[in-house]
Protein backbone atom coordinates (compact mmCIF):
# COMPACT_ATOMS: atom_id res chain seq x y z
CA UNK A 1 0.00 0.00 0.00
CA UNK A 2 1.36 3.17 -0.67
CA UNK A 3 1.30 6.47 1.32
CA UNK A 4 0.67 9.82 -0.38
CA UNK A 5 2.65 12.21 1.29
CA UNK A 6 1.51 15.82 1.32
CA UNK A 7 4.65 18.19 0.74
CA UNK A 8 5.27 21.29 3.43
CA UNK A 9 3.71 24.53 3.03
CA UNK A 10 6.99 27.00 2.54
CA UNK A 11 6.61 30.30 4.49
CA UNK A 12 8.63 33.48 3.27
CA UNK A 13 11.20 33.01 5.63
CA UNK A 14 11.72 29.76 3.88
CA UNK A 15 11.87 30.86 0.47
CA UNK A 16 14.14 33.94 1.35
CA UNK A 17 17.05 31.19 3.06
CA UNK A 18 16.62 28.86 -0.14
CA UNK A 19 19.31 30.13 -2.41
CA UNK A 20 17.49 28.04 -5.46
CA UNK A 21 13.76 29.56 -4.53
CA UNK A 22 15.58 33.05 -4.74
CA UNK A 23 16.90 32.64 -8.37
CA UNK A 24 13.18 31.75 -9.13
CA UNK A 25 11.34 34.47 -7.40
CA UNK A 26 9.81 36.86 -10.20
CA UNK A 27 10.21 40.70 -9.68
CA UNK A 28 6.10 41.81 -9.81
CA UNK A 29 7.21 44.61 -12.23
CA UNK A 30 8.04 41.87 -15.02
CA UNK A 31 4.09 41.28 -15.62
CA UNK A 32 3.18 44.11 -16.07
CA UNK A 33 2.65 45.70 -20.37
CA UNK A 34 5.32 48.15 -20.83
CA UNK A 35 4.45 48.82 -24.63
CA UNK A 36 4.17 52.52 -24.99
CA UNK A 37 2.11 54.16 -28.02
CA UNK A 38 3.68 56.60 -30.39
CA UNK A 39 1.57 59.89 -31.13
CA UNK A 40 0.08 59.99 -34.11
CA UNK A 41 1.20 63.29 -35.16
CA UNK A 42 4.86 61.71 -34.89
CA UNK A 43 3.90 59.05 -37.65
CA UNK A 44 1.99 62.02 -39.97
CA UNK A 45 4.99 64.20 -39.61
CA UNK A 46 7.20 61.50 -40.82
CA UNK A 47 5.15 60.50 -43.46
CA UNK A 48 5.08 64.22 -44.83
CA UNK A 49 9.12 64.89 -44.01
CA UNK A 50 9.22 61.91 -46.55
CA UNK A 51 7.14 63.42 -49.55
CA UNK A 52 8.53 66.91 -49.04
CA UNK A 53 11.26 65.18 -50.97
CA UNK A 54 9.92 67.06 -53.84
CA UNK A 55 11.13 69.76 -52.21
CA UNK A 56 14.64 69.27 -53.82
CA UNK A 57 12.96 70.30 -57.35
CA UNK A 58 9.57 71.95 -56.85
CA UNK A 59 9.35 75.09 -54.90
CA UNK A 60 5.48 73.95 -54.48
CA UNK A 61 6.49 71.58 -52.17
CA UNK A 62 8.49 73.52 -49.86
CA UNK A 63 5.61 74.69 -47.46
CA UNK A 64 5.31 71.04 -47.25
CA UNK A 65 8.82 70.71 -45.58
CA UNK A 66 7.70 73.08 -42.92
CA UNK A 67 4.67 71.21 -42.25
CA UNK A 68 6.56 68.58 -41.75
CA UNK A 69 8.98 70.12 -39.06
CA UNK A 70 5.96 71.91 -37.92
CA UNK A 71 4.03 68.43 -37.27
CA UNK A 72 7.33 66.42 -35.62
CA UNK A 73 8.03 69.49 -33.45
CA UNK A 74 4.27 69.20 -31.85
CA UNK A 75 4.45 65.13 -31.71
CA UNK A 76 7.78 65.84 -30.02
CA UNK A 77 6.57 68.54 -27.43
CA UNK A 78 3.56 66.20 -26.70
CA UNK A 79 6.21 62.88 -26.23
CA UNK A 80 7.78 65.15 -23.96
CA UNK A 81 4.52 66.14 -21.67
CA UNK A 82 3.99 62.79 -21.63
CA UNK A 83 6.39 61.91 -18.66
CA UNK A 84 6.75 58.22 -19.92
CA UNK A 85 3.51 57.54 -21.72
CA UNK A 86 4.55 57.82 -24.95
CA UNK A 87 7.60 56.56 -27.21
CA UNK A 88 8.67 57.89 -30.39
CA UNK A 89 11.30 60.34 -29.55
CA UNK A 90 13.17 58.97 -32.85
CA UNK A 91 10.33 59.18 -35.28
CA UNK A 92 9.33 62.84 -34.68
CA UNK A 93 13.11 63.84 -34.73
CA UNK A 94 13.78 62.02 -37.57
CA UNK A 95 10.47 63.75 -39.09
CA UNK A 96 11.90 67.43 -38.48
CA UNK A 97 15.41 66.71 -39.12
CA UNK A 98 14.59 65.39 -42.64
CA UNK A 99 11.50 68.17 -43.40
CA UNK A 100 14.14 71.08 -42.90
CA UNK A 101 16.90 69.03 -44.22
CA UNK A 102 14.90 69.36 -47.60
CA UNK A 103 13.64 72.46 -47.06
CA UNK A 104 16.69 74.13 -46.91
CA UNK A 105 17.72 71.79 -49.98
CA UNK A 106 15.28 72.60 -51.95
CA UNK A 107 15.49 76.61 -50.86
CA UNK A 108 19.56 76.41 -51.76
CA UNK A 109 18.72 74.62 -55.05
CA UNK A 110 16.41 77.16 -56.03
CA UNK A 111 19.03 79.64 -55.15
CA UNK A 112 21.75 77.98 -57.20
CA UNK A 113 19.64 77.49 -60.23
CA UNK A 114 18.74 81.06 -60.23
CA UNK A 115 22.24 82.05 -60.36
CA UNK A 116 23.77 80.37 -62.93
CA UNK A 117 20.93 79.25 -65.59
CA UNK A 118 21.59 82.50 -67.58
CA UNK A 119 24.30 82.41 -70.62
CA UNK A 120 27.23 84.35 -71.10
CA UNK A 121 26.11 87.32 -72.68
CA UNK A 122 22.53 87.12 -72.41
CA UNK A 123 20.34 89.45 -70.72
CA UNK A 124 17.13 88.38 -68.09
CA UNK A 125 13.99 89.35 -68.59
CA UNK A 126 10.96 88.55 -67.02
CA UNK A 127 7.98 87.26 -69.69
CA UNK A 128 5.45 88.85 -66.94
CA UNK A 129 6.77 91.95 -66.06
CA UNK A 130 9.22 93.16 -68.72
CA UNK A 131 6.35 92.26 -71.71
CA UNK A 132 3.10 91.14 -70.09
CA UNK A 133 2.56 94.10 -67.94
CA UNK A 134 3.55 96.38 -71.17
CA UNK A 135 0.74 94.97 -73.09
CA UNK A 136 0.20 96.47 -76.88
CA UNK A 137 -0.51 99.87 -77.88
CA UNK A 138 -3.03 101.29 -80.31
CA UNK A 139 -2.01 104.06 -82.88
CA UNK A 140 -4.22 105.23 -85.28
CA UNK A 141 -5.98 101.98 -85.00
CA UNK A 142 -2.93 100.02 -85.64
CA UNK A 143 -1.16 97.50 -82.50
CA UNK A 144 2.35 97.96 -81.57
CA UNK A 145 4.55 97.38 -78.65
CA UNK A 146 4.78 99.27 -76.28
CA UNK A 147 7.99 101.56 -76.37
CA UNK A 148 9.98 99.37 -73.40
CA UNK A 149 9.26 96.20 -75.44
CA UNK A 150 10.02 97.81 -78.41
CA UNK A 151 13.47 98.49 -77.12
CA UNK A 152 14.32 95.09 -76.94
CA UNK A 153 14.73 94.93 -80.25
CA UNK A 154 17.91 93.28 -81.34
CA UNK A 155 18.64 92.12 -77.71
CA UNK A 156 20.37 88.61 -76.47
CA UNK A 157 17.84 87.85 -74.10
CA UNK A 158 17.12 84.85 -71.59
CA UNK A 159 13.43 84.23 -70.39
CA UNK A 160 11.25 81.76 -69.21
CA UNK A 161 7.59 80.66 -70.16
CA UNK A 162 5.87 77.49 -71.08
CA UNK A 163 5.24 76.03 -74.16
CA UNK A 164 1.83 76.62 -76.11
CA UNK A 165 0.94 72.81 -76.73
CA UNK A 166 -0.16 71.46 -79.76
CA UNK A 167 -0.40 68.71 -81.50
CA UNK A 168 3.37 68.12 -82.47
CA UNK A 169 5.75 67.36 -79.89
CA UNK A 170 8.74 66.56 -80.62
CA UNK A 171 11.75 68.01 -83.40
CA UNK A 172 9.93 71.32 -82.71
CA UNK A 173 11.94 73.69 -85.39
CA UNK A 174 9.27 76.56 -83.80
CA UNK A 175 6.72 77.04 -81.47
CA UNK A 176 4.76 79.72 -79.05
CA UNK A 177 6.09 80.25 -75.54
CA UNK A 178 3.29 81.65 -73.25
CA UNK A 179 3.46 83.50 -69.58
CA UNK A 180 2.17 80.75 -67.54
CA UNK A 181 0.48 77.30 -67.65
CA UNK A 182 -3.21 78.48 -67.45
CA UNK A 183 -2.44 79.54 -71.15
CA UNK A 184 -0.41 76.56 -72.37
CA UNK A 185 -2.50 73.78 -70.81
CA UNK A 186 -5.82 74.63 -70.64
CA UNK A 187 -7.34 75.50 -74.11
CA UNK A 188 -6.92 79.15 -73.31
CA UNK A 189 -6.05 81.46 -76.10
CA UNK A 190 -3.17 83.58 -74.69
CA UNK A 191 -3.18 87.53 -74.71
CA UNK A 192 -1.18 89.35 -77.49
CA UNK A 193 0.84 90.38 -75.06
CA UNK A 194 1.26 86.98 -73.37
CA UNK A 195 2.97 84.70 -75.96
CA UNK A 196 5.76 84.93 -78.50
CA UNK A 197 6.98 82.93 -81.14
CA UNK A 198 10.41 80.81 -80.72
CA UNK A 199 12.76 80.01 -83.83
CA UNK A 200 15.45 77.86 -83.38
CA UNK A 201 18.16 78.37 -85.02
CA UNK A 202 21.23 76.48 -86.81
CA UNK A 203 18.31 73.44 -87.38
CA UNK A 204 18.36 72.72 -83.69
CA UNK A 205 14.81 71.57 -82.72
CA UNK A 206 13.25 71.06 -79.11
CA UNK A 207 10.61 68.11 -77.13
CA UNK A 208 7.70 69.76 -76.17
CA UNK A 209 8.11 70.22 -72.37
CA UNK A 210 5.13 70.72 -70.14
CA UNK A 211 6.86 72.69 -67.20
CA UNK A 212 8.65 76.06 -67.20
CA UNK A 213 11.42 75.87 -69.95
CA UNK A 214 14.01 78.78 -70.89
CA UNK A 215 14.63 80.00 -73.91
CA UNK A 216 18.25 82.18 -74.68
CA UNK A 217 17.87 83.76 -78.51
CA UNK A 218 17.79 87.27 -80.18
CA UNK A 219 15.00 89.32 -79.13
CA UNK A 220 13.12 90.32 -82.34
CA UNK A 221 9.62 92.83 -83.27
CA UNK A 222 7.70 90.31 -86.01
CA UNK A 223 7.85 92.36 -89.20
CA UNK A 224 5.07 89.67 -90.53
CA UNK A 225 2.83 90.87 -87.91
CA UNK A 226 -0.51 90.87 -89.41
CA UNK A 227 -3.15 90.58 -86.15
CA UNK A 228 -5.31 88.45 -88.31
CA UNK A 229 -4.13 84.81 -86.37
CA UNK A 230 -5.45 84.42 -82.81
CA UNK A 231 -1.96 82.89 -82.28
CA UNK A 232 0.33 85.19 -84.17
CA UNK A 233 2.66 86.66 -81.96
CA UNK A 234 3.59 90.01 -82.35
CA UNK A 235 7.13 89.37 -80.96
CA UNK A 236 9.45 86.56 -81.86
CA UNK A 237 12.98 84.95 -80.28
CA UNK A 238 15.95 83.76 -82.16
CA UNK A 239 16.46 80.82 -80.30
CA UNK A 240 19.91 79.58 -79.50
CA UNK A 241 19.86 78.11 -76.10
CA UNK A 242 16.55 75.79 -75.08
CA UNK A 243 16.75 74.67 -71.09
CA UNK A 244 14.12 72.41 -69.43
CA UNK A 245 16.17 72.72 -66.17
CA UNK A 246 15.17 76.30 -64.71
CA UNK A 247 14.21 77.96 -61.52
CA UNK A 248 10.71 78.09 -60.00
CA UNK A 249 11.74 82.43 -59.73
Amino acid sequence: MSVTQTPPELDDATITSSPTLRQVHIDPEWNEFQYRPVPVLAVVGLVLALLSVAGLFLWMVLPLCLLAVLISGMSYWSIQRSQGGYSGKGVALSGAFLGLAFFCGGVGQQIYTYQTEVPAGYERISFSQDISEKEIVSENGELKPAPEVAALEGKKVFLKGYIYQTREVSDLTSFLLVKDNADCCFGGKPKLWDRLGVVMQDGKTINYRAGKVAIAGTFRLNPKFQGNDELEPIYIVEGDIFSGHVSDF
